[in-house]
C-alpha cells in the first residue's frame, strides 16, 4: 500500500496524528506489583474492590521482562492500584527490568510512607528513571481527611531524606516528581504545595481527578472538559497488566471490569493486536463509547490530546 493510500485511509479512521497510534507494541505500559495498599482515600475507588489482592509472581514478570526486551516500549510505570513499596520483591523487579530492557523508561510511584531510609537507599542504587511521590495535600488536615491518615509529617520526612541521600551522591536519577491530584478538597492548597516544593530539585505536578470510569463521582474533579468528546487515544497506545497476569483494556479498570487478555496465556504483543482491543477501539471511533460501562461516564479520556477528524464530507461523528 502507498503512502498516499495509507494516509487517506488513517484519515477515514479518523486519525490525524498518526505519531500518537502505536500499532505493533503498546509505547505506555502499566505493569502491577502489586494491588495492596496502606492508604485508603477519598478519591481512590478501593472501597469497591472485589478482586482478589496480591502481588506479581516473578516467574510472569520474568516473562514480561523478555517480551519487554525485544520490543523495547518507550516507557514501563511499576504502578497501577497499589502500593509499589508493598510488595517485598519491588527492588528485584526494577533492577530485572533495567538488566533485560536497559532503554526502557521505568517509573514508580509511591506514596512515600514505607520509604524508610533503606528503602531510598535501596531505589539509589537501582537504576529506575522516574520516582513520582504522590503527596495530595500541602497540610495534615488536608492529607488526613483525603487521605485517612495521620501521618503526613512522616511522609514529607521520608520523601525530604530520599532528596538529601540523592544529593548527597550527587545524583540527579531517579527524576523525582511530587503530585497534587487536585479536586474541591485540594484546590484551596494549590499555592502553598507549589510553594512547598518548588525550592527543592523536584517536578512539581498538579493532576485533575478522575471520576475512576463514573464510579466516583463524589471525588469532585475539576477537570477542563472540552466542549465535545472524541475517541480516547489511550486504547492506542497504552496497556495495563494486573498483578494476576489479566489485562485491562484502561487504567482505570481497578475491578476487572475490562478484562481483555491474560499474559499467563498470551503475550503482550497477541492481547494489543486481538480482537478485544479492537472492538473497543472501534466503538470510540465510531463514538459509541456509551455501551462501554467504564467509558460512559469517565472523563479520564480528556487527558489525552484530540487527534482525531471526522471522514471528509461527514459531520462529527
Amino acid at each position: 500500500m502507498s503512502l498516499k493510500s495509507k494516509t487517506k485511509n488513517l484519515v477515514k479512521e479518523k486519525v490525524l496524528r498518526p505519531a500518537e497510534i502505536t500499532a505493533d507494541f503498546p509505547s505506555r505500559i502499566n505493569i502491577e506489583p502489586t494491588n495492596r495498599c496502606n492508604l485508603r482515600c477519598r478519591m481512590c475507588p478501593r472501597k469497591d474492590l472485589t478482586r482478589p489482592v496480591g502481588d506479581i509472581d516473578m516467574d510472569l514478570f520474568d516473562k514480561l521482562a523478555q517480551e519487554l526486551s525485544r520490543h523495547a516500549p518507550a516507557e514501563v510505570r511499576l504502578h497501577k492500584d497499589g502500593e509499589p513499596l508493598k510488595n517485598p520483591h519491588i527492588f528485584d523487579l526494577i533492577d530485572h527490568v533495567k538488566a533485560v530492557a536497559p532503554s526502557t523508561l521505568l517509573n514508580m510511584d509511591t506514596n512515600a510512607l514505607l520509604l524508610d531510609e533503606e528503602k531510598a537507599n535501596r531505589i539509589l542504587d537501582s537504576k529506575l528513571d522516574i520516582l513520582l511521590f504522590s503527596v495530595n495535600a500541602a497540610t495534615a488536615e488536608t492529607y488526613k481527611k483525603v487521605r485517612g491518615s495521620t501521618k503526613y509529617d512522616q511522609v514529607i520526612e521520608n520523601i525530604e531524606r530520599f532528596l538529601r541521600l540523592r544529593r548527597e551522591r550527587g545524583y540527579v536519577w531517579p527524576r523525582v516528581k511530587v503530585q497534587l491530584i487536585v479536586m474541591q478538597d485540594t484546590k484551596d492548597e494549590i499555592s502553598l504545595f507549589k510553594e512547598q516544593w518548588g525550592e527543592h530539585e523536584v517536578d512539581v505536578l498538579l493532576i485533575p481527578a478522575i471520576n475512576w470510569g463514573g464510579l466516583r463521582p463524589e471525588v469532585g474533579s475539576l477537570m477542563q472538559m472540552p466542549s465535545r468528546r472524541y475517541p480516547c487515544s489511550f486504547l492506542w497506545n497504552s496497556f495495563s497488566i494486573n498483578w494476576d497476569g489479566k489485562v485491562s483494556f484502561c487504567n482505570v479498570d481497578f475491578d476487572h471490569l475490562g478484562v481483555i487478555g491474560d499474559v499467563r496465556q498470551q503475550s503482550i504483543e497477541e492481547i494489543w493486536k486481538g480482537p478485544e482491543l479492537k472492538r473497543y477501539r472501534s466503538l470510540h471511533k465510531h463514538g459509541r463509547w456509551n455501551e462501554i460501562d467504564l467509558c460512559r461516564d469517565c472523563n479520564y479520556w480528556a487527558y489525552t490530546k484530540n487527534v482525531w477528524l471526522p471522514a471528509p464530507g461527514k459531520g462529527w461523528m
